[in-house]
């Protein structure tokens, strides 16, 4: 894998970022559900890459695991699903930031603004960190 460092990166922020929006919703009394649709994208994101890249020694680009079945397997896995998770960080960073604008602007939603700002933040890294380990052939 080429860019382990912007993936690291991206896991040493991940961890503390999810347990803080739960204890920040424990603390404001929010909605569980909400708190875990926020965090959604961004988890999936780090789960994947984690196994693909970390836990089955998967590569980005296809020569690196040339004599590797497993390893062929598991780039094409990660050519299949570069461009979902990439087009869905994006997505949820989009909706993660009208959904902060509405929270800013409505008093009855003035709790999920850390939250908010917060998925914002990590959609848009998330976005980031996918868009570096392009599958290359």
């Amino acid at each position: 894998m080429e860019n382990r460092t912007i993936f690291l990166a991206y896991l040493v922020v991940w961890c503390p970022y999810v347990l803080a929006v739960h204890f920040w919703a424990h603390r404001k009394r929010l909605n569980l559900g909400g708190v875990i649709v926020s965090h959604a994208l961004p988890s999936v994101v780090a789960i994947v890459m984690t196994y693909i890249f970390l836990i089955a020694g998967g590569a980005t680009v296809a020569q690196f695991v040339a004599g590797s079945e497993t390893g062929k397997n598991l780039w094409y896995l990660w050519g299949f699903l570069w461009p979902i998770l990439l087009f869905g960080s994006a997505t949820s960073a989009f909706i993660s930031l009208v959904w902060t604008i509405v929270s800013c602007i409505t008093q009855s939603h003035r709790k999920w603004v850390f939250i908010n700002i917060a998925a914002v933040m990590m959609s848009v890294f998330a976005f980031f960190t996918v868009a570096a380990n392009f599958p290359d052939a």
